[in-house]
């Protein structure tokens, strides 16, 4: 059956480093969701990193929108890919920070590239929008044959309340993959999407009045997000007839997650791959960055069995197995 396989793929990561000790002696509040400060403390570069698993998050320019950086990471996947911009059937875009909603980030990128042969569309599912995109993609080249370019892009650092604990949490970047029609045994064989806005979860991550992110549920959220990735990723090594999987890429929300998935996988022997310390959570970027990495520092290879899973605002989760 056709499906896509990964040609080739791309990051961006902005100049600009906030390390920990930018948080340093600072008092940073836990806001609830009406927006009232609950407890204030301060904490140290230790702190953040042993609670967070974060050394380092990277911060966008000030002329710089997720478009941009998902632009750049687009040319890096497209270069190592092969391809011709020519030959692109669709541009799918994860984002939730673009500075515009219209016209989309998507078809931005598409102008810039000059791909005039082709579809162009965002996919808003926060933290969850790389493995959704990637499988979009799979879907839709059935209708459509023909190259597809799926990135992802954030810029949550210009919705960051440096008042706010969660502020030591979020990062900018961009990934990109390419990806091109096979009938072989290889691409994306699998695909999980599932989302669950009830019992007042859509006030577990949000953006308030004043455009601001906040996350008044973390703790809820890390149990969510712990409990969601491993359910998925199960679910996604039955439907593609695997018995394990090599390489995990799980989002880089939180060291602890990370922690408690290499728990429940290390009977495998599989890898769970981890760049949060250098990065931070980068929204929808955060799985196509470490994809990429992986991919450049011999992780992942021809041979391997990999799942990307993310989850997110919503709550959203997706995931997506990938034989390489």
């Amino acid at each position: 059956m056709l499906h896509l396989k990964i040609a080739g793929t791309g990051r961006y990561l902005p100049a600009e480093i906030i390390p920990n000790n930018f948080f340093e002696g600072r008092k940073l509040n836990t806001y609830d969701k009406t927006g009232a400060v609950v407890d204030a403390k301060e904490v140290s570069e230790k702190d953040i990193l042993r609670v967070t698993g974060i050394g380092e998050r990277r911060k966008s320019a000030s002329n710089e929108c997720p478009s941009d950086m998902g632009y750049a990471a687009a040319v890096r996947a497209i270069e190592k890919s092969g391809i011709e911009v020519g030959s692109l059937a669709g541009i799918i875009f994860a984002t939730v920070t673009e500075d515009k909603n219209f016209p989309s980030a998507a078809c931005k990128i598409q102008e810039k590239l000059g791909a005039r042969n082709c579809f162009a569309f965002d996919i808003a599912n926060a933290c969850a929008g790389f493995p959704e995109a990637l499988a979009s993609a799979n879907s839709r080249v059935l209708r459509k044959l023909g190259n597809y370019l799926v990135a992802a892009s954030e810029c949550l650092t210009k919705m960051t309340d440096y008042t706010d604990l969660n502020s030591t949490l979020f990062s900018d970047g961009a990934g990109a993959a390419v990806l091109v029609p096979t009938e072989d045994n290889l691409g994306i064989c699998a695909e999980y999407s599932v989302s669950d806005p009830f019992g007042g979860k859509l006030d577990y991550i949000f953006r308030d009045k004043d455009k601001i992110l906040r996350m008044p549920a973390g703790r809820a959220v890390m149990r969510e997000a712990t409990r969601q990735m491993i359910e998925a990723s199960s679910v996604l090594k039955m439907d593609a007839g695997w018995d394990r999987a090599d390489v995990y890429i799980p989002h880089q929300a939180n060291g602890r997650i990370i922690d408690e998935i290499e728990k429940r996988v290390k009977e495998e022997g599989s890898v769970v791959y981890r760049n949060i310390e250098k990065y931070g959570n980068m929204s929808a970027a955060t799985c196509a960055v470490a994809l990429d990495e992986a991919i450049e520092d011999g992780t992942i290879c021809d041979g391997k069995r990999v799942i990307v899973v993310s989850f997110g605002a919503g709550l959203v989760t997706s995931g997506v197995a990938i034989q390489f």
